[in-house]
């Protein structure tokens, strides 16, 4: 148990929870970056195969999350701010350089923290989101209407209630229900009961619950209950969000220049053929243009927006086969 539940302080004081087993032999280490509303223990299938087959894997709960400090300003969630303190966790664990995977929301930071520091990445795995290039306007309400207008429902439209006075609020009041919509046991509830405008918090205000989907147990539902429960947990979360919706990125990426936003190394592209939101056939869009040394995609058919849970030994195998490659 001394590579698990470790703890690190950055040079201005946030204090990340993390796991880390170092790789053997001369093996490269992979750094997992986990999304919303999530902690490092979705990665536990990954890490465990990974540290099985010798490579190092280092998993911290991102700032707001799981067991790492709860920030409420939303000036701390600059995403620069935060690549640094990743930076400063692998000179923390002696941690040269890593293939960065990320999932969901974990890959708008990752996007960040290979820009202020690529020298840290060998490759680079995006799963269930693609590449988001910091400096370029994140156009929310354009991906909706055209999504509405070409796929026939919302993408993002939950995206404005997060951002919404009262949204931590419904939220904590209604956690049981928000868990069981955003781990849906039907990919396609996220149409109406997360990607509609009002759609989650109609669902959310209505007392909502789906079934257990058979890729969680009850001992799953139980742990991100009591996590996600625990003061400013939920404030944290959606401060993610509101700190791009409100522009708290812009002064740091609005210079950014199309060279600094480039990919130099390869990368690798994961996703499920059923996930209504970050969808599959959207998530290449956004890394094919930067990609510099090369993009491969594997969609995973059948599978929904979890993929690290749903499909574990084929996002496993995946994961092994472009960390071997040369």
């Amino acid at each position: 148990m001394e590579h698990f539940n470790k703890r690190f302080t950055t040079s201005d004081g946030d204090t990340y929870a993390y796991d880390y087993i170092p790789a053997k032999e001369d093996k490269r280490t992979l750094l997992f970056i986990h999304g919303c509303p999530s902690s490092r223990h979705d990665w536990r299938y990954q890490i465990a195969d990974l540290s099985e087959a010798g490579y190092g894997v280092i998993a911290p709960d991102c700032l707001g999350y799981g067991d790492s400090d709860k920030r409420v300003d939303l000036e701390a969630y600059r995403l620069k701010r935060l690549s640094g303190h990743f930076a400063e966790l692998l000179d923390h664990e002696n941690v040269d350089k890593v293939v960065g995977v990320s999932h969901d929301w974990g890959s708008m930071v990752m996007s960040r923290v290979v820009v202020w520091h690529p020298e840290r990445f060998h490759k680079l795995v995006f799963m269930s989101a693609g590449y988001t290039a910091p400096g370029v306007f994140f156009d929310i309400d354009g991906l909706n209407v055209w999504s509405q207008s070409e796929l026939g429902y919302m993408q993002l439209g939950y995206w404005y209630f997060f951002n919404s006075y009262d949204a931590e609020q419904v939220i904590t009041k209604n956690l049981e229900s928000f868990f069981h919509l955003a781990y849906a046991d039907d990919p396609s509830l996220w149409i109406k009961g997360l990607a509609a405008i009002n759609g989650t918090r109609e669902w959310l205000t209505s007392g909502n619950k789906g079934s257990l989907p058979p890729w969680l147990t009850e001992g799953d539902k139980a742990r991100w209950l009591e996590i996600n429960s625990r003061e400013n947990t939920i404030a944290g979360l959606l401060n993610y969000y509101r700190s791009l919706m409100r522009g708290i990125q812009a002064p740091d990426e609005d210079p950014l220049t199309d060279q600094e936003r480039t990919l130099n190394v390869p990368v690798l592209g994961i996703c499920g053929g059923d996930d209504m939101v970050t969808r599959a056939d959207q998530i290449g869009g956004g890394i094919r243009p930067y990609a510099s040394k090369g993009y491969t995609e594997v969609v995973l058919e059948g599978a929904g927006h979890w993929i690290m849970l749903e499909k574990r030994a084929e996002v496993s195998k995946a994961l092994l086969d472009f960390v071997r490659a040369r």
